[in-house]
Formats: structure tokens, sequence, C-alpha cells
């Protein structure tokens, strides 16, 4: 039960780029390193077994989004 709370037995890679996707909702220019971090996260979790797949993927799409909106900020600043 302790997994659910605590980052126990995850890569660091997962673990980090879920921090980062988290802190990207705030702050969109970490948007494209969460993205990275958890595309790498996410192929290490399918090479090793399936712990941090959940962080990876929510990197992925957090990042994905965070990156989208600074994106069209940049577009918005730019018109």
């Amino acid at each position: 039960m302790l997994h659910w709370m605590v980052p126990v037995g995850r890569s660091w890679q997962s673990v980090v780029a879920g921090y980062l996707a988290l802190f990207s909702i705030v702050v969109w220019i970490l948007g494209p390193v969460a993205l990275g971090l958890g595309v790498w996260a996410l192929a290490r979790a399918r090479r090793e077994g399936a712990h941090g797949t959940g962080r990876a993927v929510f990197a992925v799409v957090v990042g994905l989004l965070s990156t989208f909106a600074m994106g069209l900020l940049v577009l918005s600043a730019l018109a």
C-alpha cells in the first residue's frame, strides 16, 4: 500500500517526469522537458517492466498540453 503514496520501485525518470508535468501546468516552459522525460520514462518502463508507466503517461499528456499552451502564447504574442 505504500507504493501508492511514495514512489517506491519506480525509475527516477518517471518520478521526475511526473513532478515536472505537475509544475508545467503553471510554468509552461517546463512542458517540453516533461514531455521528453515522459517519453524516455515510458520507453524505460516498457523495456524493464510496467513500473512507472502511469507517471510517464501523465507526463507525456500534460507535457503535450503545456507545450501546446506555450506555443499558443508565443503565437499570440507574435501576432
